[in-house]
């Protein structure tokens, strides 16, 4: 383990810096007990007293959308949520093919949010890392 007990703040500057607190740790005090109580609380219970009802997917059993789902949960939490939000709620309450068809204005304008914020667009690093595949 590459650890110390420092940890790294930068100054609050432009906004295209990021804001991350780096924590560093000893081998030693990795391996000391958990002081925190609500950690310590956790780290002692079962994952099914932590996670106490599976997730149901992208319904909930009344028949709503979950968008606490993790099938759906990174696009919640997009730049584009709330478009999102508004196209699935559309599609769910729709009870035939032609009601869906009705929703196509909410999921155009989640497109058009999703295109022009490129909240889907690969990372760089990730492009990369293709591209050294492919060669």
């Amino acid at each position: 383990l590459k650890m110390s007990t420092s940890s790294v703040v930068p100054d609050q500057g432009s906004a295209d810096e990021k804001f991350d607190r780096v924590g560093y740790l000893t081998e030693d005090e990795f391996w000391e007990p958990i002081k925190d109580e609500y950690v310590s609380k956790l780290a002692s219970m079962s994952p099914e007293e932590v996670y106490p009802s599976p997730n149901p997917g992208p319904s909930n059993p009344d028949g709503s959308v979950n968008f606490e789902c993790h099938c759906v949960g990174h696009l919640v939490a997009s730049p584009c949520g709330w478009e999102f939000r508004e196209a699935i709620s559309c599609q769910k309450v729709a009870t035939t093919e032609e009601d869906e068809g009705r929703c196509a204005e909410q999921l155009m304008t989640f497109m058009d949010c999703a295109i022009r914020t490129q909240c889907f667009k690969k990372n760089k690093d990730s492009e990369e890392k293709e591209e050294k595949k492919e060669q």
